[in-house]
């Protein structure tokens, strides 16, 4: 038996065909062969890989983890340093730049909140206590409401 199958058996473990023919929609027969040593097919051990959790490279050749929920460990502890600080750094430049559109996002719905309750921004052409009517020249209420837009000053630590 070759270690393809070993590996198979490990991942499978006390489960029966009927249970694995219906997990990876395999007809029970063709399981049972292939758990006594027939070549599986791709599309079987895509399946059990999918529906077991388990890291198809493990189940190939025997390399890495067994689970693939355990793929993210291995990988950090196979790395480098130079490598592990450069994937921080583009996840830290990629959570930068979702925490500024949020920020944005949030601007943007403070002054809509204001404008609709007659509140005004206090700068942008619209003084405080008084909403501007749109107009000829506001009459897109896009540009009306970024017109109205206004930044929040930066926050100081502390």
């Amino acid at each position: 038996m070759s270690a393809l199958h070993d590996r198979l058996k490990i991942a499978v473990g006390d489960r029966s065909t009927k249970h694995l023919g219906e997990l990876t929609s395999t007809h029970p027969e063709s399981v049972r062969r292939y758990m006594l040593g027939a070549a599986p097919s791709p599309d079987f051990l895509a399946a059990v890989c999918r529906g077991l959790g388990i890291n198809a490279d493990w189940l190939l050749t025997g390399n890495g983890p067994m689970k693939r929920e355990d793929l993210k460990r291995f990988a950090l502890l196979q790395s480098r340093g130079g490598e592990l600080l450069q994937a921080l750094a583009a996840e830290v430049e990629r959570l930068t730049q979702r925490v500024e559109r949020l920020e944005h996002f949030v601007q943007t719905m403070e002054t809509r909140l204001r404008v609709a309750s007659g509140e005004g921004v206090g700068s942008g052409g619209v003084s405080k206590g008084a909403v501007r009517e749109p107009g000829p020249d506001t009459a897109d209420p896009i540009g009306f409401i970024a017109d109205a837009l206004t930044k929040r000053p930066p926050e100081t630590p502390g």
